[in-house]
């Protein structure tokens, strides 16, 4: 399987995001200068108003009330959009540029998700409020992030590809999305930290018990013998 790259991952996502906004070229770049202007102010997490679209987009209020009746409904489009997907594929990629050059592949799914708490502290704002959008009512979630998270699964995943029966790896590959991608380690942050329990070790041990399920034991890794643990009912 071929590694996918920035543009050619942003062209498939692309055809994914609606295009029922724009019937002419003029149109379509001042949905985009509007929907651009908003993931912005997201980013820079200030409040999001049509005033502040404006400002930052250069076009006009009511310009922007000929396209949109409110700052949600505009938030709603930017994310569904090719210009959310535009961003979202740069962030992810520069995630798996941790991949290169890295053939084993313990320490590519390990290095993929080690790199997800930068790249959460980078662009926190823009992935939790995708995160919203995506867990909305399915027809209003952004469809291009599915198949972007697929494909980012796929590419830590190339070495073993051949090596697992379909069904194994659609499993493998659904599961380790939780611990390689932004959503799964916002969540597991959040949880960890209810919980008191260190995240990225939580993280750690899962993907290890992941990989040991569906690929065998790591050959790697010291064989120590179990302690035995104290009955709860021993002084």
């Amino acid at each position: 399987m071929k590694s996918v790259g920035l543009n050619t991952m942003y062209q498939e996502l692309v055809s994914l995001a609606p295009t029922q906004h724009a019937p002419s070229n003029r149109r379509s770049r001042t949905r985009k200068d509007i929907l651009r202007a908003a993931l912005v102010l997201i980013e820079m997490e200030k409040s999001l108003t049509v005033q502040a679209i404006a400002n930052q987009s250069g076009v006009s209020k009511p310009t922007i009330y000929r396209y949109y009746n409110s700052p949600d409904e505009i938030e709603r489009d930017a994310f569904l959009s090719e210009v959310a997907a535009e961003r979202a594929v740069t962030i992810f990629n520069s995630a798996s540029q941790a991949l290169k050059d890295v053939p084993d592949i313990r320490e590519r799914v390990h290095s993929l998700a080690e790199a997800m708490p930068q790249l959460i502290e980078s662009n926190g704002a823009f992935l939790r409020s995708l995160m919203v959008q995506h867990y909305r009512q399915s027809s209003q979630r952004p469809e291009w992030l599915a198949s972007l998270i697929q494909q980012v699964t796929d590419r830590v995943l190339e070495p073993v590809r051949r090596q697992l029966t379909v069904q194994d790896y659609r499993q493998l590959s659904a599961l380790l999305a939780t611990y390689v991608t932004p959503d799964g380690h916002l969540v597991m942050g959040d949880r960890a930290k209810s919980y008191g329990v260190n995240a990225n070790e939580s993280v750690r041990l899962a993907i290890d018990l992941l990989l040991d399920r569906f690929l065998g034991p790591d050959p790697r890794r010291d064989a120590l013998p179990l302690k035995a643990s104290a009955s709860p009912m021993q002084s």
